[in-house]
């Protein structure tokens, strides 16, 4: 039955692609697949709760169950995640939960894929996510509150609470939010047996406030703080359950910057410091020989920079930041880093009078000096044309080195049972390229992106039989992975109803000395990767249905395991109306209709359908 119902809908849509692109009107124009901007309109299109849900919208993008991110072929640890230009990656190793970030709080979400070092330094691998939180509701508004509940399935709760004020040169934004749930819910084993899912609660609550003060017209001060604290249990796989064990996670973390949008002729000034204090905590008391960890992860930035324009369509970025990382871990032990960048980039724009309206170069440097290992020096190449009229034409193309720190996990993780760190490691470099195509005509528009990235000196955590066949790490091996990523929307009867189609096709190999592994696939990434958005308008209901399809994954090295290829439906209806100036908004959401069951990693369950209700209102 779920195989005929999913014939029937993929056959259904694309008859309404090919019906589409008969009628379609006037749309928005697509920016390259390389970069891809998120907004408020898109995060109620998906009813996300948090970032991560927004991001995994994203094609080419996978959200492992700890929330952390993936790009294209690298993993969670070689991307970067900045929040209002602070860094959150932390140098014990590991991605960022980006799960654990609420939605309430951002503005605007932007992903910039493939190599970044040329701006943001170590780790820039695989790309970097940029996010930028409210300052203020929207609107004209003294004071504006927001309040929203949601309910849905194993107990799922949720409350948030938003607070605007802006009055004269001052405005404030605070939100609050926190979120529930039992997740104690069915799934298969590896025998097709059902079973129950049993200490996978979580707890947490997330508050954030932002200050924003306009000096005068050219300057203005910010200041934030976020809290988060989580109390989770830790169900482990299901070939390993750990019914008793608990993960906890307290984060603070600390925003302050100054802006002056021409401290001198045409040049801006733009300096921030900020602090993270993050802590994780893990116990579990089925085993009493291990005892309970706890990582503390401090950072210290300071951010300055300068922007301005040496001539016509000739401006110039130049700046300088000091990260100091540190670490007090029950595991590590006490270690710190300090790192030392100057960066700078010069754009070089031409305006033409042919069919090629414009044409920009960019040429971006940077210079890491860190205390802990060899320093690196990262370039960033960019080229782009463009023709506007009836159909509007980008070329986009970006060669770029990077590279990614070993992280303190991988240099200094102690002697036990199973692992032992390297301290001998070098950093990973990477070479990438990216060359990509947008048009939009008539209310169609069109990406396509071709991407290249080789990394030399990869970082591999293997047994090594010089160590007691213990798990350690070395820069023996490497990888290579071309891909095309493709995008697709049609607006129909005046943005009525709007269809996005985007496709990613991955070849992703270890290039390493091993024979057994060499050119074979990296694990977990698929070759093939499709989601199919549709969405339509009338008045104030909005109705959106999103297909997924994630292609068969390799489990292991050698290629002789893997996960089977998987499709999931999911919808959501919402309903806005007003009530003597009072906003309300109501949204009903069914995830994995057709009930499939399906692991995105080995040993991980994933829950079947599920159902959530969102009431909401705006004052």
């Amino acid at each position: 039955m779920k195989k005929y119902l999913r014939k029937i809908f993929i056959i259904g849509c694309s008859i309404l692609i090919v019906f589409a692109g008969l009628f379609a009107q006037e749309t928005e124009e697509k920016i390259s697949t390389s970069e891809v901007v998120l907004t408020e309109e898109d995060f109620i299109k998906n009813n996300c709760e948090n970032v991560g849900d927004a991001l995994q919208t994203i094609t080419g993008v996978y959200i492992n169950s700890s929330g952390a991110i993936s790009l294209r072929d690298v993993s969670s640890s070689k991307v970067v995640v900045v929040l209002d230009g602070q860094r959150l990656n932390t140098a014990q190793g590991g991605g960022v939960n980006v799960s654990d970030m609420t939605i309430d709080n951002i503005e605007k979400i932007e992903l910039l894929r493939g190599g970044r070092s040329a701006q943001y330094g170590a780790d820039a691998v695989g790309g970097v996510i940029r996010i930028t939180t409210k300052s203020q509701q929207t609107g004209s508004k003294i004071v504006g509150l927001s309040l929203k509940t949601t309910f849905g399935s194993y107990n799922r709760q949720i409350y948030n609470f938003s607070n605007s004020i802006n009055y004269k040169k001052i405005s404030s934004f605070l939100s609050f939010q926190h979120d529930t749930w039992d997740g104690d819910f069915s799934y298969i084993d590896y025998y097709d047996n059902e079973k129950n899912l049993i200490n996978n609660n979580q707890s947490s609550f997330n508050i954030f406030y932002k200050l924003s003060v306009a000096i005068d017209e050219k300057q203005q001060i910010n200041a934030s703080s976020n809290y988060y604290k989580a109390d989770n249990g830790a169900c482990g796989m299901i070939d390993n359950l750990t019914p008793e064990a608990v993960i906890k996670f307290d984060n603070k973390s600390y925003n302050l910057s100054y802006d002056n949008s021409a401290l001198f002729k045409d040049f801006s000034l733009a300096t921030q410091v900020y602090y993270l204090d993050y802590e994780t905590k893990f116990d579990n008391p089925e085993n009493p020989n291990i005892p309970p960890s706890d990582h503390d992860n401090y950072a210290l930035g300071v951010e300055l920079s300068q922007a301005g324009t040496l001539a016509k369509g000739i401006n110039v970025i130049y700046g300088y930041s000091l990260r100091n990382d540190r670490i007090q871990s029950t595991e590590v032990g006490d270690k710190t880093r300090n790192t030392h960048s100057g960066h700078t980039s010069l754009t070089l724009n031409k305006k033409l009078n042919n069919f090629i309206d414009g044409i920009e170069t960019a040429l971006a440097l940077r210079y890491d000096s860190p205390s802990d290992f060899e320093n690196a020096f990262s370039p960033r190449f960019s080229f782009s044309v463009n023709h506007s009229g009836d159909l509007n034409l980008a070329l986009l193309a970006h060669i770029t080195k990077s590279y990614k720190a070993p992280s303190f996990n991988d240099l200094y993780w102690p002697q036990d049972a199973f692992a032992v760190g390297n301290p001998n490691l070098i950093p990973e470099k990477g070479d990438n390229y990216d060359i990509g195509i947008t048009s939009s005509i008539s209310g169609i528009s069109l990406s396509a992106n071709y991407f290249n990235n080789d990394v030399k000196n990869l970082i591999l955590w293997a047994q090594d039989p010089a160590v007691n066949n213990l798990w350690t790490p070395h820069n023996i091996s490497k990888t290579s992975t071309q891909g095309v990523e493709t995008s697709l929307t049609l607006a129909l009867f005046e943005e009525m109803l709007v269809i996005n189609g985007e496709y990613t096709f991955l070849n992703a190999r270890d290039k390493g000395p091993d024979t057994n592994k060499h050119n074979k696939y990296i694990i977990y990434r698929p070759k093939n990767k499709f989601d199919l958005t549709g969405t339509f308008k009338y008045k104030t209901l909005e109705w959106n249905t999103i297909y997924h399809y994630i292609g068969l994954r390799y489990t292991n090295s050698v290629n002789t395991k893997w996960l089977e290829s998987f499709n999931t439906i999911d919808t959501n209806l919402t309903y806005r109306f007003k009530i003597k100036k009072i906003s309300y908004n109501s949204t009903f959401e069914i995830s994995n209709i057709l009930d499939e069951s399906f692991m995105r990693v080995l040993g991980t369950a994933e829950p079947g359908r599920m159902y959530k209700i969102s009431l909401g209102v705006n004052i």
